[in-house]
């Protein structure tokens, strides 16, 4: 197959629309060279029977569908305020301390990913986390997501107009992190089938953790646990931030929480 082919079939089996494009853009400048920090991946393996069963135990009385993944990040938040390095921010060359947790949740959404986030997840119950998550992604879908508007709003401004709003949002790290990303991305590999990953980190960001899929089985409606499920949980983080015992007790006590040990 020669070149024109190859670019006939790609015009003809692939939709890249308006909004793709302008993802693509951003993505591209998220993770620049310069902005990749070096980052170290840790990865544990938990055992989620206890959750599981805690899932069943609140969606027998629950009017919202509680999901393993907002039991997850409750516990993810009950753990990481007490390791502020790990949301913390590192910003020219400096350790800033955030002011607040702020979950970073990537949502796919036709092809491509957009984000929202959970701010205070530590005070909220799991129902409020569910809800909110659900309430967000509905607002995704809507075209109501305040990333995506901001950066569809700087493709259409020219000149100086353009300059100003970038400035404003885009090129303060830390103004940007605040309004639109959060400061601790939890990346959910479950959702496509994907038992583990690895995330790469772009500053300011100091830590992210990626959750594979509950295996052996995919799917537990009907609850079995005369067999033990795992999941694995694979954290990345900023080594000029933290050293490897900082983040790997964060794991150790986040395997605990889980595990209700």
């Amino acid at each position: 197959m020669n070149k024109m082919d190859i670019q006939k079939n790609i015009s003809i089996n692939t939709t890249f629309t308006e909004k793709d494009r302008i993802c693509r853009k951003f993505q591209m400048r998220k993770f620049n060279a310069n902005k990749i920090v070096p980052a170290v991946t840790m990865q544990i393996e938990v055992n989620a029977n206890e959750l599981l069963l805690e899932r069943q135990r609140i969606n027998t009385t629950s009017d919202v569908h509680v999901t393993i993944y907002s039991l997850l990040l409750k516990k993810i938040a009950s753990v990481l305020i007490r390791y502020p390095l790990l949301y913390s921010l590192y910003y020219k060359k400096k350790i800033i301390a955030s002011k607040r947790l702020m979950l970073h949740i990537p949502v796919s959404i036709d092809n491509h990913v957009e984000y929202i986030f959970i701010q205070n997840p530590e005070k909220k119950s799991v129902k409020e986390i569910t809800s909110e998550l659900q309430n967000d992604v509905l607002l995704v879908k809507q075209g109501k997501n305040s990333l995506m508007n901001a950066l569809k709003k700087m493709d259409k401004l020219k000149g100086l107009q353009a300059l100003l709003y970038k400035k404003k949002c885009f090129k303060n790290p830390l103004y940007f992190i605040e309004h639109f990303y959060g400061n601790f991305p939890v990346t959910n590999f479950g959702t496509f089938n994907v038992t583990q990953g690895t995330m790469v980190l772009t500053e300011p960001l100091a830590g992210g953790l990626v959750i594979g899929k509950v295996r052996p089985n995919a799917v537990f409606e009907e609850l079995s646990v005369n067999e033990p499920h795992y999941i694995t949980l694979s954290l990345a983080f900023d080594h000029r931030v933290m050293d490897g015992a900082y983040a790997g007790g964060f794991l150790t006590e986040l395997k605990k929480e889980i595990e209700q040990l």
